[in-house]
Parts: structure tokens; sequence; C-alpha cells
């Protein structure tokens, strides 16, 4: 079970730790999941890898105005504070800040996996019917409907593809914490975001998840990934949320590409 431990005021960090850890990996989750998004990689920490996790600004128990910057500030300072080399783990937007702070800081970093996110240096269409309806969405925060939002966003297929009736219940009471703050908030990217030639130049070995169902874009996004320097795959049954929905597999395939870091 994830333990916490408070670490400035504005952020609370969930961790389980191994008996002999060789590596943390450091998670970042999704929109409008929290910390619990990653309890079925708990399996890992009986193999020699600490988890470190926490609610992102705005998101599951953390009340502080969203912001991508200091989210990213967050990571940074559990990067510099741990004992043992990083490997920095994101799940969808999860992801794409991660790859964002991997661009800064690569050398800070043992490895970094990305799971369904978005890369800036991709092309990408927020109206596509298998991406979030945000517009949509953000007039439902506005009039105080969140209930019909997370009703609407627990079947979408971005979150339901792969997962069972179980695993969708699970995700729904997640969802109870999630206030829509993000929806409310202009978004800032100023002291993460890179011209593309510099992200094309990182050097940093990556894993990077194509689940079969999830959104033609964001596969696309993987696959283009794939083709950068030091990028391993990991394929998996499932969608968006792989890791939650065949998490033996993925946990497996996640501890394989560790050992091949010398971890």
């Amino acid at each position: 079970m994830f333990h916490t431990r408070q670490v400035t005021d504005d952020l609370l960090v969930r961790y389980a730790n191994s008996k002999a850890p060789t590596a943390v990996l450091l998670c970042i989750h999704g929109w409008t999941l929290d910390h619990r998004s990653f309890e079925r990689q708990l399996p890992l920490t009986e193999h020699g890898i600490n988890l470190l996790t926490f609610d992102r600004r705005g998101f599951g128990k953390n009340s502080s105005n969203p912001d991508t910057d200091l989210d990213l500030s967050d990571v940074h300072h559990l990067v510099l504070t741990s004992d043992l080399p990083v490997i920095l783990y994101g799940v969808s937007q999860g992801a794409r800040l991660a790859l964002r702070y991997a661009q800064v800081y690569p050398k800070r970093l043992k490895g970094l996996i990305f799971q369904g996110g978005l890369a800036d240096s991709c092309a990408f269409d927020p109206s596509s019917e298998d991406e979030p309806p945000l517009t949509q969405y953000r007039k439902l925060v506005q009039n105080n409907e969140l209930e019909n939002l997370r009703d609407h966003w627990v079947r979408h297929p971005l979150m339901r593809a792969g997962l069972s009736d179980k695993d969708t219940t699970i995700l729904r009471e997640q969802l109870n914490d999630y206030q829509g703050l993000d929806l409310l908030t202009p978004e800032t990217n100023t002291l993460f975001s890179l011209p593309k030639t510099k992200r094309e130049t990182l050097d940093v070995p990556m894993l990077i998840t194509v689940a079969e169902q999830d959104s033609k874009q964001r596969k696309f996004h993987a696959e283009s990934l794939l083709r950068s320097r030091n990028a391993s795959a990991l394929r998996s049954e499932g969608g968006h949320l792989c890791n939650f929905s065949h998490h033996e597999g993925f946990n497996r395939d996640v501890l394989s590409w560790i050992r091949t870091l010398g971890l």
C-alpha cells in the first residue's frame, strides 16, 4: 500500500518502498485521475523498484490552483531529493509533462516511460471523436454539472476501452475527487516548453507504450516517439489505461525494460 509524506505545503507524496531498492519509479498521473491510478503497479516493489507519486495541483486531494509548470517543479524537487536513480513514468497528460521534464533535465533521469500522451512536436486535432470533448466539459464545469461530466467521461472510449465493468466502477469512484479546476484555469507552459530541434535530440532511454485500443492520434504520437533515439516499445492489450486494465503484463514488461538499464 501507499504511505504518505508531506514534502512542502503544496506537495503530499505517496510512496511504496521495496526492501532492497535499486531505483525509484516516479509516476505522474493523467487528467482527472490521481495517485490511485498507479495502485496496480505496487507489485513492482517486490522487485527492487520504489514507487513515488503525488496528486498534481488541482487534482485528487490537492486543492492548489492547477499549474503544469509548478507540477513539473514538484517533479524536479522529488528528482533532486531522491537517493536512487529515477525513472520518470507519465500517463496521458502526465506523459506529456514527463516528456517535457526530460527535455529540460535529461541527465537527471535514468529513463522515461511514456504512456498514452501527446508529444508537442506532433500534430494533434483536439476535435477528434476519440479525444475528450473539452469544450463540452468546460461548459459543464461552468454550469456546476460535475456529475454529468464524470458520468460522461468514464464512458468515453479513452477511459473505457479495455476495462472491465469492475475497473470502470473503481475509476468512477476516483473521479469523485475531480473538481474541474483545470478547465477554469488558462494553461501556461512557460518554463518547460522547448523548440522542436531540442526535442528531437532528447537522449534519455525511453519505453513507449502503444496500447491496442488507445486513440489513433495517441498511437501515432507513440509510434513517432519510437523512431527517436533510445526508444523501446511496450505493446499492450487494452486501451489508454492499460497499466490499470492489463497491469500484470504491463508490470512484467516494465520490469524487463528496467533491467536493461542495469538496475
